[in-house]
């Protein structure tokens, strides 16, 4: 079963659900990245466009590309706490202070039954993907049930 939440986790961190984030900062904080440091005043509105940190190419190798089981084993597993699509990051829990989807587990277990769902009933599959403006695109070409 972790190959299915690598999958979910790998969904969220590709093409995140919710791309935009949203707030105003509640006290002065430095937000920091691999080459510098920025300073936001308290009251200052901040926006957070989630693809720059789940597509980080310092972090993730070959951060554009689906790669199935990129969160299984114990390696992976420690990436996980660079995907954040909730809201915050997936390592941490929701509360009522951090603003984070208090969903956000409940998203990643549909996505696993989701992802089973589809391989019990069908055998094989051919996709064809592409770009769209402000996401990606997939156009089931075949599908083939599955024979039990």
């Amino acid at each position: 079963m972790s190959l299915t939440k690598s999958v979910a986790w790998e969904v969220m961190r590709i093409e995140p659900p919710v791309a935009y984030q949203f707030g105003r900062a509640k006290h002065d904080i430095t937000v920091a990245s691999h080459t510098a440091a920025f300073v936001i005043k308290r009251g200052e509105m901040i926006c957070g466009y989630q693809p720059f940190a789940t597509k980080d190419p310092e972090i993730f190798e070959s951060p554009e590309d689906f790669v199935a089981d990129r969160f299984v084993g114990k390696e992976g597993e420690k990436m996980i706490k660079h995907v954040v699509w909730s809201n915050g990051r997936e390592d941490e829990d929701p509360t009522a202070a951090n603003k984070q989807c208090p969903a956000k587990d409940m998203v990643v277990l549909v996505a696993r039954l989701m992802v089973v769902e589809f391989f019990l009933k069908y055998d094989t599959f051919t996709v064809e993907s592409g770009t769209l403006l402000l996401g990606t695109s997939v156009t089931f070409k075949s599908l083939t049930n599955a024979t039990w």
